[in-house]
């Protein structure tokens, strides 16, 4: 049997397909959604784990961080808070 894309007289129809038209589409490689997996950890829990890096907060960055809970502040209002603080005037 002869495989080709050439067109018969319908126009519509190709010669020698090699698949069903009801056959299901296969998915590009690469498509599937990714998963957001991991966990969150709290302030504490961090503050333990950046001290063993040898990390540690400043006065001056503990309380903006209780300024910005205790006034709600969302994530992007919180890092806009932290970038207006370290910005050069």
């Amino acid at each position: 049997m002869r495989f080709s894309a050439k067109r018969n007289d319908a126009g519509a129809n190709l010669t020698g397909m090699c698949y069903t038209p009801d056959m299901p589409k296969t998915k590009q490689p690469g498509t599937k959604a990714k998963k957001k997996g991991g966990f969150v950890i709290g302030r504490d829990s961090f503050g333990k784990i950046s001290a063993v890096e040898g990390i540690r907060l400043t006065p001056t960055m503990k309380k903006r961080s209780a300024d910005a809970e205790r006034k709600g502040l969302s994530a992007e209002e919180y890092r806009q808070t932290i970038m207006r603080s370290y910005r050069k005037a």
